[in-house]
Parts: structure tokens; sequence; C-alpha cells
């Protein structure tokens, strides 16, 4: 099972929107936009911040 949480500041339908978008863009170009993968102990190394940072996953699982 995969779960997918995220916060935003956008609208239900901009929502809807978005997700549309990512599941027709390139695969590849969407990994690329992934800075780094973290576990869920280093939560806190995750929500530091610096302008190279895109996107931080917080993997559950060894396959995230």
């Amino acid at each position: 099972m995969i779960i997918i949480f995220a916060s935003l500041n956008a609208n239900k339908r901009h929502w809807y929107q978005a997700a549309e978008a990512l599941a027709r863009a390139d695969r590849a170009w969407l990994q690329r936009l992934i800075t780094r993968r973290e576990r869920p102990e280093n939560f806190t190394r995750a929500l530091a911040r610096n302008s190279e940072v895109i996107k931080i996953v917080l993997g559950f699982s060894d396959t995230s």
C-alpha cells in the first residue's frame, strides 16, 4: 500500500488539478524534484530547509 500525505496551501480544486498534472508528467522529471529521502526518525533533518531543497520524502518502508 502506498499512502501519500502532504501539506499545502491550496484549495481542493487546485489540489486535484495538480494531482492530474503530476499524473501526466514525465516520471524521470518528477524523480529529479525529490531532493532527498529521509526515514521518519530523521524528520527534524527533513524539516531543515535551504535554497537547494525542492522536495523531501519521508519513507516509512524500504520501497519509498
